[in-house]
């Protein structure tokens, strides 16, 4: 009987642990089904801008310049800033200009021309020879050695003249060689012409190129009149070229250095001036 007894009260503990066992699955599955009907809704994606394409960045790159462009602001212009006499010099009247450029240009060019005529009159037979070297030696010295030496010509010396620019310096010899220009024009002009008028001139290619040159040339000297009349402070072509030159009054000794040579220049320009030639008449 005993052993009875515990028999039934094994089966029963079993059935008890069966009965517990399905409890607990029934729990579980009752969780699972609460916790997926009160499931939490998940947050909402941000949205990612995406990265424009390199085709599509070449595409938007014209659009894009144009509008960058007109966004820019108006380029302003730099107001242009005149050349101003130097201070502590004065301007030179009309009659020591004149006598300054009378006297550059016998002592250039009046040996040349002397050259010229004789061999136009003689016909050429004429051995003048050492008068050409002379005649070409006398315009670089006054044009390159003395404004290399001194600053001045022989001109400027007589009439106490000078060349001067905006910051009060000696312009480079090379402005007095093209202010002597006009001379050269002339006679380049007069080339042209009696080529064009001459029956026994051929016409090639090397003929025409070297008459097309003298026309250029001459034609210098009525541009550079335009120029002046043009501009708003009177340069000529060579004036604005170098930067604003006028002519100017120099001190006595300004440039020397001692020379004999230089001395009786001066000397020279105390006549001049005695003599009243570098003063305006009075009307």
């Amino acid at each position: 009987m005993g052993l009875l007894e515990k028999a039934g009260n094994i089966q029963a503990n079993e059935k008890e642990s069966v009965k517990v066992e399905k409890a607990e699955k029934e729990i579980k599955a009752f969780d699972a089904a609460v916790a997926k009907a009160v499931k939490k809704p998940q947050p909402a994606k941000k949205a990612v801008a995406k990265k424009a394409t390199p085709k599509a960045a070449k595409k938007a790159t014209p659009k894009a310049a144009k509008k960058a462009k007109a966004a820019k602001a108006p380029k302003v212009r730099k107001e242009r800033v005149l050349k101003e006499f130097p201070e502590g010099f004065d301007e030179v009247n009309k009659a020591r200009a004149w006598f300054r450029s009378i006297v550059d240009l016998a002592l250039n060019f009046s040996l040349f021309a002397f050259y010229l005529a004789t061999n136009i009159v003689a016909g050429g037979a004429s051995d003048l020879t050492y008068v050409l070297i002379v005649s070409l030696l006398l315009p670089i010295a006054n044009l390159i050695f003395m404004p290399l030496k001194t600053g001045r010509t022989v001109g400027q010396w007589i009439t106490t003249t000078r060349y001067v620019n905006s910051r009060g310096k000696n312009p480079p010899f090379l402005f007095h060689l093209l202010k002597s220009s006009p001379v050269v024009s002339y006679l380049a002009g007069f080339g042209a012409f009696m080529l064009i008028i001459s029956a026994s001139t051929e016409w090639t290619n090397g003929m025409i190129g070297v008459v097309s040159t003298l026309v250029i040339l001459f034609l210098l000297i009525p541009g550079d009149w335009l120029f002046k009349k043009l501009h708003q402070q009177s340069f000529g072509i060579w004036e604005f070229l170098f930067g604003g030159v006028w002519n100017a009054r120099a001190q006595k000794g300004e440039g020397g250095t001692g020379n004999k040579l230089f001395q009786r220049l001066e000397s020279l320009s105390d006549y001049t001036e005695s003599k009243g030639w570098l003063e305006d008449k009075k009307e």
